[in-house]
C-alpha cells in the first residue's frame, strides 16, 4: 500500500506521487486518521480533534468523511476508511506481505468457503467481514462470489459501477438488488421479469429473484395476490428439495407474513406470525429474526398495541444492525415502513421508521446511484436481448 505524505504548510498531501484534492478539513481529518492508523474514533472524539473550538453537527463528520473515502478511492493503492456501525470511522492501513504458502492450497481455499458461507447462512455479517479483512494475514483469498459479496453487504453500492476490473456479467446481479433497495415511485417489477424472461442472470440469482425477490417487489407494488401464488409455488418447490433450497424457507414465510400485512389481512398474519416463532426457534438466524421482528412490530401496531409494537420495532432494527447485513436493514426497513405508510399514516411509529430509512438512503448515497444503475441494467438487457457483447 502506498504511503501518504503530508505537507503541514501548504496543507497538501500526496498518495502515490499524485496530490490528493483535499479541502482544509479534509486534509485535517486524513492527518488525524492516518497518524491512528487502525483505530475506531467516534464522531464525537473526530469532532474534538479535528474541528476543536468549533461547533458543527455529527453530519459535519459523516459528511466529510463521505468525501473524503471518494477521494481515497480515487486514488489507487491508498488506505480506506470503514464505517463500524454504531461506534464510529477507522482508516484502515493493511501491512504489506508476501502471499502465504495456503493461499494456492484448493483444501485451504474450500475451508474457506466453507467458513464464509455458515457466516453467510447464520447472518453474521460482522465476523464474515473481519475474516475477510484478514485475507493476507492468514494466507486465503475469498471466492469470486464472496469478492462481490463483501462489499454488497457493507453497504459499499458504488463498488459495483466502479470495479472495472471485475466483468460487468459478474456484478450484474448486484445491481439488480441494488436497484431493488431504492426507494422509487416507479415500477420495478418489469425489469425483473424482463431478466427472468431473458435469463440474464446467472443460476443462483435467478433462482434467488425467481423464487423469493419478485414476490417483494410484487407485495411493495400493492400485488399481494399474485405474490402469495409466486410464494406457493416457492414453498412447494422447497418441500420437494429441502436440501437445495432449504436456505429460502425463512426469507420466503417473512415475506408471506409481508404479504398478508400490506393487504391488512390481520388474521391470516397473526397465524403467519406464529408459524415463523416456531420456525425461529430452530433456526435464529440473526437476518431473518431482525426482518421478523420489524414485520411483528407492524402488526403490533395494526392491533393497537403501540408499546409493545414499538419494542418490536426497535428490536428488529437492533438485530439487523447486529448481523451487519445493510441490505437486509434496508429492505426491512423499507417493508414495515410501507405497511405503516398504508395502514397507519402520520403515526409516530409511521414517522420514525421513514426518517430512519431515509437517513440510510441519504449514508449510502443510494438515490444518487439509481439513475445509473438503473442505466446500466437497461443497456445490458438490451445487449442480452439482442444478442451483444454484455462485458
Amino acid at each position: 500500500m502506498a504511503s501518504i505524505l503530508f505537507d503541514d504548510e501548504r496543507l497538501q498531501a500526496e498518495l502515490g506521487g499524485a496530490r490528493l484534492p483535499l479541502l482544509a478539513k479534509e486534509y485535517a481529518l486524513l492527518r488525524f486518521l492516518y497518524g491512528h492508523p487502525n483505530r475506531v474514533f467516534s464522531r464525537e472524539r473526530l469532532l474534538d480533534r479535528v474541528w476543536p473550538g468549533e461547533y458543527p453537527v455529527d453530519r459535519t463528520v459523516d459528511d466529510h468523511v463521505y468525501r473524503l473515502r471518494k477521494k481515497l478511492k480515487a486514488a489507487a493503492g491508498g488506505p480506506r476508511i470503514e464505517t463500524i456501525r454504531g461506534v464510529g470511522y477507522c482508516l484502515v492501513i493493511e501491512p504489506e506481505q508476501e502471499p502465504g504458502l495456503s493461499s494456492g492450497d484448493p483444501a485451504m481455499r474450500a475451508a474457506m468457503h466453507g467458513v464464509f458461507s455458515r457466516y453467510h447462512r447464520l447472518g453474521e455479517g460482522k465476523p464474515l467481514l473481519a475474516l475477510a479483512g484478514q485475507q493476507q494475514a492468514l494466507g486465503f483469498q475469498v471466492s469470486e462470489y464472496y469478492r462481490a459479496y463483501i462489499p454488497f453487504i457493507r453497504g459499499d453500492f458504488r463498488w459495483f459501477l466502479d470495479a472495472a476490473d471485475v466483468p460487468l456479467r459478474q456484478r450484474i446481479d448486484w445491481l439488480l438488488l441494488i436497484y431493488l433497495l431504492t426507494d422509487t415511485p416507479e415500477a420495478q417489477a418489469p425489469l425483473c421479469e424482463r431478466a427472468l424472461r431473458l435469463g440474464a442472470l446467472s443460476p443462483d440469482h435467478h433462482l434467488e429473484l425467481e423464487m423469493l425477490t419478485i414476490a417483494t417487489v410484487y407485495v411493495g407494488e400493492g400485488r399481494p395476490d399474485l405474490a402469495l401464488a409466486v410464494l406457493e409455488r416457492s414453498r412447494a418447490s422447497i418441500a420437494s428439495e429441502p436440501q437445495r433450497l432449504g436456505g429460502f424457507e425463512l426469507m420466503v414465510e417473512n415475506t408471506v407474513l409481508y404479504a398478508y400485512l400490506l393487504s391488512g389481512n390481520l388474521e391470516a398474519a397473526d397465524e403467519q406470525a406464529a408459524r415463523i416463532r416456531k420456525m425461529l426457534d430452530d433456526e435464529p438466524y440473526l437476518r431473518e429474526v431482525g426482518t421478523f421482528r420489524l414485520l411483528e412490530g407492524a402488526r403490533l401496531l395494526m392491533l393497537g398495541e403501540a408499546e409493545a409494537g414499538e419494542r418490536r420495532l426497535r428490536e428488529g432494527i437492533d438485530t439487523l444492525e447486529r448481523s451487519g447485513f445493510v441490505p437486509n436493514l434496508l429492505l426491512a426497513l423499507r417493508g414495515a415502513s410501507l405497511v405503516l405508510r398504508r395502514h397507519l399514516p402520520g403515526t409516530g411509529a409511521d414517522r420514525r421508521l421513514r426518517e430512519r430509512l431515509r437517513s440510510e438512503y441519504d449514508r449510502l448515497g443510494l438515490a444518487g446511484l439509481l439513475p445509473e444503475v438503473t442505466g446500466v441494467l437497461e443497456k445490458y438487457l438490451d445487449a442480452t436481448e439482442y444478442g451483444q457483447d454484455r462485458r
